[in-house]
Formats: structure tokens, sequence, C-alpha cells
């Protein structure tokens, strides 16, 4: 297989972009490969630009009925300003468009004429292989880094959560697209290029890219990149989240890499290889997905170099505005190492050279050996030629303290520590391994988080009442002024570089607790060598020491220096620094527009009037209840979001119907019209939560009429809101029923799940909005039946007057979600089943 060079790549996509450039022919690349599908028609285009924007266009090209393609101009706001008008040409190739239809995203084709000058600018292809109506791998096609060929950024939902790319203008761009982009879960992807005498397309540079989840939460555990041209493998890049503390909210927190380069000329092995063929063209081989981690283990690399985040921001530490980050988001990409004079960097932009331990090994050429030593608690590379830690705790881009580590016996194994305090070279302590305290650990994830998971969770509070004796024991020394770090510790990381975000990452990290607690303890230690010469005590904390034994070294303290009263936690000391970062996480108004009132928490924000629900769609966790104002219209997207639902005249999300006898009373009042009387008021406001109650008079029979009373909440950090509603009145014999229902949407799909408790849907009403899903959460024991409305979808509980029934809304914005391509209604009834196991309703 020839040999491409994607050095070029990096430098074009990855830092400026990927507009088309002056090339050969850039229409006959796109022909090349899509033939006559991107092809214009000139009369079609200039029908769709004269247009009003945003309206679609059908084509019915052999007029049974059912459109082929669909013309737009597409009025999204996440395209670019130089992109507009973006003219998008969309083929329905699974055939399930529909006249008045949006086209969907599994197996539908995006073709995007920036401009709307007529040429093709980019191409996204999605596909779905099973036909099971969602996305299976994509493709983003475009004119990129050399102007002869087309490329393609190809990815594969392996795991089949229906997440993969995010696009701007239909195209790929790193820094408006990485962290909307999913690259998590299961995932894998290859870059491809074609020219127009090439009979393949011609993988290289990531080749693959593979992320894996171990534990089924949807969140990327490990995650290797093996960078290549053609057959020939270069390098590879192993990361993993070693103590799995990453989350679905926050699903990036990758730990530890290995990074390595092959020796010259290693070829991918043809029994290794997995072909795929894309728009019908075959493409040369990428590792396959099954083989990456057995090969990156076992093959001898010729160089490695470990990285170990210490301090729990795997971020961009190359750019800063200032002395901030510049880009302070957690990479997807693993740990990035940084280049030094020993090994040359992979990738980019690296992690930084602070806050980071780095080895090397520069004569390796055999598989990946690591082991883990007791003496610091630590996970190291075996045979390492070069190991070193530079700290800048107070990140002021100048380092403070520097480790150094050293194999004096050339066993392979680190046995001597060496700190420098004050960066002059010269070293203030040094301390040697004790016997028997390495082990020889594989680089699996199962082996790592076996090791650091329980460890984090103890030995920052070891390393706390550790440091705690260590100053009691330096105030009888007569050196009571503390350390700058103990000071930025007790501040909360008030440093005006760090945003609270920042700040709060570090507060609430075993990492960081561990790895500053670790810097205090061996510099504390050096400040009391200074001043307390005692042999015998010093022989039995330097043993301790050597074993890595905290206990043992605090108990020789609190001995030689006659301490025994009880010190404060650590995790009480942590709740009081994040204490002082603490903000309203919920709120509410009302009366922005009478008779709305509006309960929120930061995920999301609901309001009814009339006794008509609905929601607000929030681009960024926030609360915005406080910026609503008078004669806005929330129906136009807003910087924060916009109203995602239109309510018209139905029950909208979570509007009820009273039963009574079996004859149906809605508890609604389009435009304020009927007899219901309504009020409204605000119950309760804490800093998790506040409710607001809603009153309808005057509901059901003339002769009996009812009160119900809607108790609406926000809880924070969460996306539902438990509704209780309580009905007073009536008739004391008749036979009640509550129905809940949701507005159908006219292009939707639609689920119940009874034994979960839960029913949704998914789909859409209005480009302008986009896509949606409402849901309800209902307690299982009291359901009667369910019914399919005109304009709704109910499901009829057993309820009692003056008995208090509660059930769960929750409605979600597509525009929204961080990761927005390509969940479907499967997602959206998982997420439900998450909110039914936390509100607890069954």
């Amino acid at each position: 297989m020839k040999a491409f060079s994607f050095t070029f790549v990096c430098v074009l996509v990855f830092t400026c972009g990927v507009f088309a450039q002056e090339a050969v022919d850039t229409q006959a690349l796109f022909e090349r490969v899509f033939g006559g599908e991107v092809r214009l028609d000139s009369a079609q285009h200039a029908a769709v630009l004269q247009d009003t924007p945003g309206k679609r266009h059908y084509s019915d090209q052999d007029e049974d009925g059912v459109p082929e393609e669909v013309w737009f101009i597409d009025l999204d706001s996440r395209h670019l300003e130089s992109m507009r008008p973006v003219l998008v040409r969309v083929l329905d190739e699974d055939g399930d468009l529909r006249m008045g239809e949006e086209p969907d995203l599994d197996s539908d084709l995006y073709i995007a004429d920036w401009k709307a000058d007529g040429s093709v600018d980019a191409v996204t292809d999605y596909t779905d292989h099973d036909g099971d109506n969602d996305v299976d791998e994509m493709g983003i096609y475009f004119i990129g880094w050399k102007k002869e060929y087309l490329t393609c950024w190809w990815g594969e939902d392996t795991g089949d959560d229906n997440l993969l790319w995010y696009d701007v203008g239909y195209t790929y761009r790193q820094d408006d697209c990485q962290y909307r982009s999913h690259f998590g879960g299961i995932e894998t992807f290859c870059a491809y290029i074609i020219g127009l005498e090439d009979t393949e397309w011609h993988p290289g540079w990531e080749n693959p890219f593979v992320f894996y989840d171990h534990d089924a939460d949807g969140v990327t555990e490990e995650v290797v990149r093996i960078e290549g041209q053609g057959d020939v493998i270069q390098n590879l890049r192993y990361s993993f989240d070693a103590d799995n503390d990453a989350t679905p909210d926050s699903p990036r927190d990758f730990d530890v890499s290995l990074s390595a380069h092959a020796p010259e000329n290693t070829l991918l092995p043809a029994e290794l290889g997995d072909k795929r063929t894309l728009r019908g063209i075959p493409a040369g081989a990428f590792m396959a997905f099954k083989e990456v981690q057995h090969y990156s283990m076992t093959f001898p690399w010729a160089t490695y170099q470990l990285t170990w985040d210490e301090n729990d921001l795997n971020i961009d530490g190359e750019d800063f505005e200032g002395l901030s980050f510049k880009d302070p988001q957690e990479r997807w990409e693993g740990i990035i190492t940084q280049k030094n004079n020993f090994f040359k960097q992979i990738g980019g932009p690296s992690c930084g050279p602070v806050n980071k331990r780095y080895e090397v090994d520069l004569q390796a050429n055999t598989p990946i050996h690591i082991y883990y030593s007791a003496t610091d608690q630590r996970i190291h590379l075996f045979g390492a030629n070069h190991a070193w830690l530079l700290v800048d705790y107070d990140y002021d881009r100048e380092p403070d303290l520097r480790y150094d580590y050293h194999d004096t016996d050339d066993d392979g194994y680190i046995d001597t520590w060496k700190l420098d305090l004050d960066m002059n070279g010269v070293h203030d302590e040094e301390w040697k391994a004790g016997p028997e305290t390495n082990r020889d650990v594989p680089y699996t994830y199962t082996a790592l988080n076996e090791i650091m998971k329980p460890l984090l969770e103890i030995v920052p509070s070891e390393l706390f009442l550790l440091n705690t004796r260590l100053r009691q024991a330096l105030t009888a020394a007569g050196m009571p002024d503390k350390h700058p770090l103990e000071t930025l510790l007790e501040s909360g990381y008030d440093l005006p570089q760090l945003p609270v975000d920042l700040r709060l990452r570090l507060l609430n990290s075993n990492e960081t607790w561990r790895f500053c607690l670790d810097l205090l303890k061996d510099a504390l230690t050096a400040s009391l060598r200074e001043k307390h010469s005692s042999p015998d005590f010093w022989t039995v904390f330097d043993a301790a020491r050597a074993k890595g034994d905290l206990i043992e070294m605090r108990k020789a303290l609190e001995k030689e220096f006659g301490i025994d009263d009880a010190p404060p936690a650590l995790s009480m000391i942590r709740d009081v620094l994040v204490s002082r970062y603490d903000r309203p996480r919920v709120a509410w108004a009302q009366d922005w527009a009478p008779p709305n009132i509006a309960w929120e928490s930061e995920q999301a924000v609901y309001r009814c009037y009339w006794g008509l629900f609905d929601f607000f769609g929030k681009k960024h966790d926030q609360l915005i209840c406080p910026l609503l104002k008078p004669g806005e219209d929330y129906h136009q997207e807003q910087a924060w979001g916009m109203d995602a639902l239109n309510v018209d005249d139905t029950c909208g999300l979570g509007g009820v119907t009273l039963y009574v006898n079996g004859e149906a009373y809605p508890v609604y009042s389009p435009e304020g019209k009927g007899a219901i009387i309504w009020s409204k008021r605000v119950l309760e406001e804490k800093k998790d939560s506040v409710s607001v109650e809603i009153t309808a008079e005057n509901v059901g029979p003339e002769t009996a009429p009812y009160t119900v009373r809607f108790q609406c909440t926000a809880l924070a950090d969460r996306k539902d809101s438990p509704i209780q509603v309580t009905l007073e009145g009536g008739a004391p014999d008749a036979v009640l029923e509550l129905g809940i229902g949701i507005r159908k949407l006219s292009q939707e799909r639609f689920a119940s799940d009874n034994e979960a408790g839960i029913m949704g849907s998914w789909g859409i009403q209005d480009p302008a909005i986009g896509w949606i899903g409402l849901g309800i959460v209902y307690p299982k024991s009291l359901i009667v039946r369910s019914e399919e409305l005109p304009g709704e979808h109910q499901v009829i509980l057993k309820t009692e007057s003056g008995k208090p029934l509660t059930y769960h809304i929750q409605g979600t914005w597509l525009k929204g979600h961080r990761f927005s391509r390509c969940p479907t209604l499967d997602n959206w009834m998982r997420e439900l089943k998450t909110t039914s196991r936390l509100a607890a309703l069954n």
C-alpha cells in the first residue's frame, strides 16, 4: 500500500480549520466519490436561494408522493457567519422522508454549499447499516489538507449508543466541534484521503483512534490512538482513566498515557487489518478495533514515554491568556505527552511541562512494562532512563519545585527520589525505596483501576493527617510559618488566574488532593529535618517512608513530639472549602409575561400558565429565570437557549385531565378561557430546591367542583421536575382518575414502558426549534390505562381526593445537548429510566 504523508493534517484541520483551499478541481473531487449527487441543479438552487430562508423545498422526482430529497437554507446557529448562507441539499437514502417532515440523522446525505455560490464545500453522510433507524457510522467529507485530495473523517458507533461527531457547516473544525463530538463510549474513527486517479481511499494519521467503555456506563475508560501512513505504523498513544472518576456529565478524565514510537518500517500485519468501503469505494486497512489493545501491549515499541496527570487537569497546557489557561476543558484524546529533549511529541496540544510526571525509556524495543512502587504509591515505567516531575502548584507558569527519579542499580526500577524545593538545581531532600516495594502490573484498565481507585479513596486522608502532625512538629521545633502551599490550599485555590470552575475541580478531586498533600508532606519533612536532629527518630521515620507507610510515619511523629490530640478530618476541610463557592442552583420567576410562573435548576427550566406546562431548552448549565424580561420573544433562539415547545391549546408537557366517574375535565385553560380560576405563588426557596404552587379552582362538575393544587419543584443538578397534585372538594363517593399528558408533535416517535413507569416522545414541531424529547415518569402502581387522544398521549392514574399524587416531567432540547449527533428515542427512553430510578416512585 502506498504510504501517503499526513504531516499536513494536524496543521490544517486542528489549528486552521477545514475550509476548502483553491484546488485543482474541487467539484471533480466530490464527484469522484458522490457522482451526480453533488451536482447542484441550478434552477432548484436559485429557487431555494430566492425563497424564504429556512423554507423546505421537497423534490419528488418519481411523483409517488414520497420525496427523495429536500433543499433549504440552514439557519442553525451552529454554523459560522463566514459560511452563511449555508444551502443544503439532503438526499434521503433510506426512504423515510415525507412531505412536510425533516430529514433525519441515520441514513441521509447532507450536501452543503457555503455562501450559496453553487459549489459544494462539505458533505456529511449518516449511515444505518442494520435498519434500526439510528446511526451506525458517519463520514465528514471536505477538501482539507492537500488540495488534490478529498478528505474523510470516518467514524463508527461501535458500541451503538447513537452518538458520534458534531459538525459546523457540515464539516469538522477542531475548536468548534471537539467538545461536542462524542469521542467516547465505544467508538472507532479513522482519517482517509482520495485523489482523482486513486482506486481506493488511503488511511492515515489516526489509523485508528479507538475508545473502550469497560463498565457500560457510556463513558470511555480507555483510549488508544495508533498513527500511521498507509500500512506503516509510526507511533502509539495509550491512555486510561485509571480511577474511573469520569461520569456521563463529565465524561473525560484521563490520568495516564503511554506514548511510544515504533521502529522504522513497522508495517501493519495484514491479518490485523480492517478494510471498509466508503461510498462504494474500497479503503485501505486500518488496525481492527478488536486487535488494537493486544497489539499495542505486546508489540516491542522502540521508545516509550509515560505521562501521569498528577494534578488531575488533563487540559491544554501550552496555550494561555496571560496566566490563565486558554482552554480549560478536559482533553478527549487521552493524555497528549509533551515533547522534550528525549522524546518527540505525538499530536497536540500537549498537557504541558508542569504537574505531569514524565518517565522515558529511550531504548526499550520491548512490550509495555510498568510496575507499582509502594514507596511513592505510584505507577512507573520499567527501564526509564529519565524521570522527573516539575511542579507549579500556584499556577503562575513558573515551576516551584522539581522531583527527579533514579534507578541507581540499573535493575529497571526507580530506587531513589530527589527533591529540589526552590529550583536552584540543588536537591534538598532525598530518600530511597525499601526492599520488596515494587510489583510488576499489566498495563490494562482492570489492573490500574484495582490499584488506583482504592488508593485514591484512602491516601488523601492519610496524607492530611500526616501533614497535620508535621505542621504540629514544626511549630514545636520553632517553625510556625506556613508553607505557601498550605496557605494556597487553605484559600481554596484563591488565584485570579483560576476561574471558579477550575478551583472546584481541584477541590473536588481526590487526585489533586493526593498530589498537593504529597508535595506538602515532602516539603514539610525537609523543613523538619533541618530543625530537628534526632537520629533515632529519623531512622524510624525514613524506614516507614521507604515502604510508603504513611500511618507509621504519622505514629513516629506523634511519639517523638508527644502529640495526641484529635486532628480534623480532610472531608470536613474539603466541605468547608467547597462551600466558599456555593451559589444558587435553582431559581423561579413569574409574570414576565402574565400569568407565567417558572421554576428551574441549572439544567432545566419549566413554566406553567393556565395549567399548560412548557419547558425552555438551555445551551449551557445556568439559571435563566433572572434573565426573563417582558416583551422578549423566547420562541426565537437566545444566547442561553429558547422556548422549546409550542404548547398551543394542548396540555403541553405534563398538563393533566381530571376524570370524575369517567367524565374528562381538562385542568388547563387555553388563552385563559373557561370556568377555572387560576392562582400561583412561590412556596419555598432554598439553595438546592425551589417549589411553586399553581392552584386551579372550579374544576370538574358544576355541582361538586374540585380544587386542584400543583406543587412544582426544581431540584439542583436535576433535569426533571417533580409535580405533586392534590385534589380537594368534589363528591365524596366519586371515582377519580388523573390523566397526565404530553402533546403530540407533528413528526415524532413515541414509546411507553409501564414497568419502568415512563412514557416519552422524540420528535420535531418546528425546524427553528429542532428535535426535542418529552417525557413523563409516573408511579406504575397507580396506572389504570393509557389513552391516545387527538392532541396528546395520556397515561391515566388512580387518585383520591386529599391524597397527593406525584409524577415527574422532563423535557430535552437536542440543540442544547453537548452530544447532539445523533441520539434517538431509544436514548431518550434510557434517560427517562434513569430519572425513574432517581424519582423512586416505583
